[in-house]
């Protein structure tokens, strides 16, 4: 019994999405075994080629089924006599493919490679590869794939020209912001992370791209910051050149208790706190005649910035049981009010 012609076009299309559904469930069950060996290659190509393989199906799927529509089956042989459309689809998936790749391979690969070296110039490439390897690809492939079509390039990039240098003018923000996810990249402001402190914003490098940084507080909040912003900021990075920061503690004491008693006292606490290191060693500064209290500061080296709150809560603490031990009165603000009479 011959099939109505109809119904052909449905069931290829129907068998391509069988089979497609069948490909992702292969996939997943292929990842799953993947992540228990020793190599990040297989994972690395299996999430490579699993969504495009997927959609590359489908795609498939509709191009046979039209080629067995009715009408549309004539006016496609005449357009595609040399299959320049296969061609067109398939440059576009294996671009993909390969972009995919080449991403998934910098992430896995590029950054311990780099980290293995000494020279801070093979972060700083890694860095802005991971940025443009795709771009740079897809250019390439959605150029073969236009060519694959018979489409005169020449023209394209000469229109390509005159609408970027449009889009640049329209869109200088955006560019500012590139370029300057660019100058972060090469000259290594921070990294991924780092505790940074800029415009006011506190917190660790949460996310770097291209237009913009995703900064975490210590809220658990995340902070997006434009890049063009970011250059243009004073930024401390708590990370570089290590983790060690150090710590300046206000401390105030009212009018006619012994400095060298003060002194003495902070010493030891800092002595005896175990968070605080003993190189360099803690120091005490007679900072300010105030009027109502003396002020000093006193100065200790952390090993590690997550560290400087809880030394500052535990030094605040000992502090408060010492000078009460020791009998030395906290300051207050006072004032003295003489009346005059005539």
């Amino acid at each position: 019994m011959e099939i109505p012609s109809l119904f052909m076009p449905l069931i290829t299309l129907s068998a391509s999405l069988i089979i497609a559904g069948a490909i992702s469930v292969i996939i997943k069950i292929l990842q799953k075994r993947a992540e228990k060996t020793n190599t990040k290659l297989d994972d690395i190509i299996l999430h490579a080629i699993g969504r495009p393989l997927y959609i590359l199906v489908i795609v498939a799927g509709i191009y046979f089924a039209i080629h067995q529509t009715p009408y549309l089956a004539d006016l496609m042989n005449k357009s595609d006599q040399d299959y320049k459309y296969r061609h067109f689809i398939l440059t576009i998936f294996v671009t993909w493919i390969a972009a995919s790749l080449a991403k998934r391979i910098i992430k896995e690969y590029g950054y311990d490679i780099a980290a293995k070296t000494e020279e801070e110039m093979d972060d700083r490439i890694v860095a802005l590869a991971d940025m443009t390897v795709t771009y740079i690809i897809w250019f390439f492939g959605i150029m073969s794939a236009l060519l694959a079509i018979g489409y005169d390039i020449t023209a394209f990039i000469t229109g390509m020209g005159i609408l970027g240098l449009a889009i640049a003018l329209a869109s200088q923000n955006l560019l500012s912001n590139v370029f300057g996810g660019v100058t972060i990249t090469l000259d290594q402001l921070y990294q991924v992370g780092d505790r940074v402190e800029m415009g006011g914003v506190y917190g660790d490098v949460y996310e770097i791209k291209p237009r913009y940084t995703k900064i975490k507080t210590l809220n658990n909040t995340i902070i997006t910051i434009p890049n063009s912003k970011v250059i243009n900021e004073q930024i401390i990075n708590y990370a570089v050149p290590d983790a060690s920061v150090r710590v300046k503690i206000p401390v105030s004491v009212a009018y006619g208790t012994p400095p060298e008693q003060v002194e003495k006292i902070l010493l030891e606490i800092a002595d005896k706190t175990p968070l605080i290191l003993k190189e360099p060693e803690a120091a005490v500064r007679f900072t300010e005649y105030a009027s109502s209290s003396q002020n000093f500061e006193l100065i200790v080296w952390v090993m590690h910035y997550d560290d400087r709150h809880p030394i500052i809560d535990q030094v605040f603490r000992e502090i408060f049981i010492r000078f009460k031990n020791e009998g030395i009165e906290m300051p207050f603000n006072q004032m003295d009010v003489h009346i005059k009479k005539d």
